[in-house]
């Protein structure tokens, strides 16, 4: 059973909890459940860029590019400074690769690199100027049937007239609209197929950056059977013979128990929305307020309590 705060369906992949139920469902028989106490799965990752990034991929490999080995160590060890953490680095640098080419390979969870991509600080020890962020391919929502209601829509801030624009490629056509007759036909077919969506579906249906990468891990659940309960909030986890056994979950105006004969995961983000635990933490942001954050109101750091 996965336990989520609106993001097991999406993020990133060493994180989310759907991404982990779909590895162990391939191997396995063994029944899953994910629970979310939002109304609607996606996370932060549907409002956001959704971009991954994770060194020494398959994809980066396929386009010619080996990185020095240590490389992508160096670069986390400066970047994170005291709160480094060798054996999580590690584990992340092992696994992720495996975890990418796992997705790919099996689900319709797909990415694409930008042959230029330079990490954040590519000047810093370790640092690469490409090879190491990919986004997810744009997807088609109405793959998802009655479930693309159930998927949170991307910040308005990154959408024009509401519209989700790809990364790369499609944001240089929009800024060559008028410059380039092939862009401007490119931007009106879009504009065209967006505006009979909204008529028909109430949204735009060619998902993009963090939004695709929700419907596709939405997706790969789905052709799975992977039940998801949304609006259901986890009120206690069940600890039996000091071990988790399962979770009390609200749902439909009741409390149910759902035992877990192999384990709890919890995957419920962060604490952006929790004032108090930020004040604590975060001391040159005395109030908890001076960060802006893109996360669901709900993601109050229940996992962590």
């Amino acid at each position: 059973m996965t336990l989520t705060n609106g993001n097991a369906l999406a993020g990133r992949l060493a994180k989310a909890g759907m991404d982990l139920d779909i590895s162990v469902w391939l191997s396995s028989p063994v029944k899953k459940l994910v629970v979310d106490k939002e109304a609607r799965y996606g996370g932060t990752t549907a409002r956001s860029g959704g971009w991954l990034w994770i060194p020494g991929t398959h994809l980066a490999k396929e386009q010619g590019i080996n990185e020095p080995k240590g490389a992508a160590m160096a670069y986390m060890k400066h970047e994170t400074t005291t709160h480094f953490d060798e054996k999580r680095v590690s584990a992340f640098l092992d696994n992720g690769p495996k975890a990418l080419e796992f997705f790919t390979r099996n689900t319709c969870v797909q990415f694409d690199m930008p042959a230029v991509f330079p990490d954040y600080h590519a000047e810093a020890p370790g640092g690469q100027p490409g090879g190491r962020s990919m986004v997810t391919r744009p997807f088609d929502g109405r793959e998802l049937g009655k479930r693309i209601k159930q998927l949170a829509p991307p910040l308005p801030e990154l959408t024009v007239f509401g519209m989700m624009l790809g990364s790369g490629p499609e944001i240089k056509h929009f800024m060559r609209t008028f410059k380039s007759p092939t862009s401007f036909l490119y931007v009106t077919k879009r504009l065209t197929r967006h505006l009979f969506d909204v008529i028909r579906h109430g949204r735009g249906m060619t998902l993009t950056n963090g939004n695709a990468l929700a419907g596709r891990l939405a997706k790969a659940g789905m052709d799975l059977d992977i039940p998801v309960w949304l609006s259901s909030p986890v009120k206690k986890l069940v600890v039996e013979y000091d071990g988790v056994a399962g979770a009390v979950i609200e749902r439909e105006g009741r409390q149910v128990r759902v035992t877990a004969k192999r384990g709890v995961v919890l995957a419920c983000g962060g604490f952006p929305h929790d004032v108090e635990r930020r004040k604590q933490l975060f001391t040159h942001a005395p109030t908890g307020h001076e960060h802006y954050t893109p996360s669901p109101a709900s993601n109050t750091g229940d996992g962590l309590r």
